[in-house]
């Protein structure tokens, strides 16, 4: 007993076999349960646009604090937010050109996102491509800032 304790505090696990040799069945069906609860985690919808929720968090804190407390979880409604701000900032001259690219970034980093999941393009082209498309200044921009994939769904606005 000592030793099978002294294995699992290393971070390993005694292998449980029968007298034949061959594998106990309580040891395949833990590993079994593993395996699903792995991959039902990954599959899950919820961490979509994690990587971009923390891009546009740690780049745009007040924003996204503000946006947060006033939608709440709903990043369709964030990102629409995000498009409005980004457009207004470019139209008005608020934010010096920096902010102004990354907040093209996190649009860039939608569109790749969208190759994957029709979800992710919906809400793009409805929500911050749809605010920079009614800003003639910001449309100009975008062309220019924009990665082609983003460009498509803004050009597929002005049909």
């Amino acid at each position: 007993m000592c030793r099978n304790f002294r294995a699992a505090s290393r971070g390993w696990e005694p292998v449980v076999t029968s007298r034949d040799g061959a594998l106990a069945p309580v040891e395949v069906e833990t590993k079994q349960m593993k395996n699903t609860r792995v991959a039902s985690i990954d599959s899950s919808p919820a961490p979509r646009l994690h990587t971009v929720n923390r891009y546009l968090e740690k780049n745009f804190p007040d924003f996204f604090a503000q946006a947060r407390f006033d939608v709440g979880n709903d990043d369709y409604f964030l990102y629409a937010r995000f498009g409005q701000y980004l457009a207004r900032s470019i139209e008005h001259r608020r934010v010096p050109r920096d902010k102004i690219n990354r907040g093209f970034t996190v649009l860039n980093k939608m569109a790749r996102m969208s190759a994957r999941d029709p979800h992710v393009r919906q809400m793009l082209v409805t929500g911050p491509l749809e605010h920079l498309h009614d800003t003639p200044s910001a449309r100009e921009l975008a062309r220019k800032r924009l990665s082609p994939v983003a460009q498509g769904y803004l050009e597929s606005l002005c049909e």
